[in-house]
């Protein structure tokens, strides 16, 4: 039964809880809290799949939360293999799977960089981040700028660059390209774009490894299914206070408004998640099977 959806391009995921299994099935029991390994399709009242294709969420993590853990786990996986005293530098920096990587970094001692890029709520974002601990957190105009450069002269060079690659982005030219390519590629891109590929590009020159993720990953929605399996040092996290995610939950009925609100110039952060009540009548939400 479905307790969580996240609204806008992130609806394939959710959470639900078992309301029944099979006579074979071990590890899931009925009331358990779930997440798929796979997209199911978030919007529908109840779901059939197997027990391999689902993750048990631990006891004490919010539903809204749960529906949207792919991106932490994401931000896990990322960080694996980097330890205390690291750097690492990200842009991007505004999604979930960014919000997760300063988070995440902070509780083991390895210190971010975080570049945010452009839009209207930019300072609000970069001012949350600082708050979750981003170490320097900077918009990508800045980035691409000389005091830039000389602000990270006093910092270890990047051991990682993780970029958020969005999928509208023309393809981001390597770090060596050649002058051609460059060229082409500065008279095709529209001003916005061109100034993402640069912070990408500037990125991947400033760490000995490159890592990117796109719109599928940036906050959960299509994580691959291994990445779950950090679901457990995640859940720890949370339940500690040390790693959280900017959600805003709506009920089934304020679904329309939720969705134009998702849309608008301000949303930024936030994931919007449709939450649903235990007591919640799944007959009653057919209609979303429609939505």
């Amino acid at each position: 039964k479905m307790m969580a959806a996240p609204l806008g391009a992130k609806s394939m995921r959710g959470c639900g809880v078992v309301t029944g299994v099979g006579s074979g099935v071990s590890g899931i029991a009925v009331d358990d809290l779930v997440v798929a390994k796979k997209g199911l399709g978030a919007f529908r009242p109840v779901a059939k799949a197997s027990a391999s294709d689902l993750v048990k969420v631990p006891a004490g993590i919010p539903v809204e939360y749960a529906g949207l853990i792919g991106a932490p786990c994401k931000a896990a996986g990322l960080l694996k293999g980097l330890k205390a005293g690291d750097v690492v530098v990200q842009s991007g920096a505004d999604t979930l799977v960014g919000q997760s990587v300063v988070q995440m970094a902070k509780a083991a001692g390895i210190t971010t960089i975080s570049i945010v890029p452009s839009c209207p709520d930019q300072e609000t974002i970069i001012s949350l981040l600082q708050t979750l601990g981003g170490d320097i957190v900077v918009p990508e105009q800045y980035a691409l700028t000389w005091k830039f450069t000389r602000l990270l002269s006093d910092v270890p060079a990047p051991a990682l660059a993780i970029n958020y690659i969005a999928s509208s982005l023309p393809a981001v030219p390597a770090a060596n390209a050649k002058t051609g390519a460059l060229r082409a590629l500065v008279e095709s891109a529209s001003p916005d774009d061109l100034t993402k590929i640069k912070v990408a590009m500037l990125t991947a020159k400033m760490a000995s490894t490159t890592v990117t993720y796109g719109d599928a990953d940036a906050y959960g929605d299509e994580t691959a299914a291994e990445a779950y399996d950090a679901v457990g040092e995640v859940a720890e996290l949370m339940k500690s206070n040390k790693l959280s995610l900017w959600v805003e939950n709506y009920p089934p009925e304020d679904y329309e408004y939720a969705t134009k609100k998702i849309a608008g110039p301000f949303c930024g952060m936030r994931a919007m998640v449709l939450k649903f009540s235990p007591e919640c009548d799944i007959d009653e939400l057919n209609w979303l099977n429609e939505a």
